[in-house]
């Protein structure tokens, strides 16, 4: 069952990059994040106290694990708006499948385990396909690290990737300290944390700041119902499954970011980025196994 949650939660969350990309136009990051993400909370507060007959215990790891998720979460999403508003869709959000490399080095530097063979065979196809991402014909072989280094949000993307590579973690130990196990609501307590983290500096940007994500009504109240489902999906799949299995299907969505961004907003490089996509996306599936 966990999979088909897991699954779920991919197939929404990737058009929210699509989304994001429209009303970035205009709007400011930071508004963007805080827009959706206050719009996800009646939705999963509906989740939460619609479908929870009575409200389980909780102890103080269950608010240090949520405060650290919120915090982190906070960090990735104005992270990854900035880096969709200065490179393409297609183009950054493959880079976000170097997660799972980071979840790897962070167990194996902090928990001791060791990935198998296979799991560094994973990572060597992860490292490939963001090489071949970013490879032109008839260049030179470092091209690729030098584009990689040069270019315009990568060292963002790669911030988020990171952070919501250790999110997961406190995800599931706030789950866990529920009683009984409740994932709505840590979704919908980490939701509230983020928008009161973020509510004061979006206060501080001024009106014309918020006004311009009006602009765009349609994607926000789509990029907000998305992300008031999503999480309730993907925190149901961390409550049934292992963390690690679980992320890795996440990042499924990336490829199919990918095909939405040709589809929708008729990006370029499909022939190329598609397929070194797809390495990455094996490299995830070895991870896992």
């Amino acid at each position: 069952m966990w999979i088909i949650f897991s699954l779920g939660a991919a197939l929404l969350t990737s058009f929210n990059p699509i989304l994001y990309k429209r009303m970035l136009k205009e709007a400011d990051s930071l508004v963007v994040v805080w827009g959706v993400t206050l719009l996800a909370l009646p939705v999963l507060g509906l989740f939460t106290f619609a479908l929870t007959p009575q409200l389980p215990d909780a102890d103080w790891l269950f608010a240090a694990a949520v405060l650290g998720s919120a915090g982190l979460n906070a960090a990735a999403h104005l992270a990854s708006t900035r880096a969709l508003k200065l490179a393409d869709v297609s183009l950054v959000t493959p880079l976000l499948i170097f997660s799972p490399v980071f979840t790897v080095l962070i167990a194996a530097l902090f928990l001791g385990e060791i990935p198998s063979w296979l799991g560094m065979f994973g990572v060597s196809l992860i490292l490939v396909g963001a090489y071949w991402l970013n490879y032109r014909p008839g260049t030179d072989w470092l091209a690729p690290f030098k584009s990689l280094a040069l270019m315009p949000g990568v060292a963002l993307i790669l911030l988020a990737g990171l952070l919501w590579a250790i999110t997961p973690l406190f995800e599931k130990t706030a789950i866990l300290r529920t009683n009984p196990e409740s994932p709505r609501l840590a979704a919908f307590v980490v939701d509230a944390l983020l928008v009161a983290a973020l509510t004061p500096a979006v206060i501080g940007r001024g009106g014309s700041a918020i006004r311009k994500f009006l602009i765009y009504r349609r994607e926000f109240f789509l990029a907000g119902l998305i992300a008031g489902i999503a999480p309730v999906l993907g925190y149901t799949a961390f409550s049934l499954g292992f963390v690690g299995y679980v992320t890795t299907l996440f990042k499924l969505s990336t490829l199919m970011t990918m095909i939405w961004s040709f589809l929708l907003l008729k990006e370029h490089g499909l022939k190329q980025r598609l397929p070194a996509s797809t390495v990455m996306v094996a490299g995830v599936i070895l991870l896992a196994l």
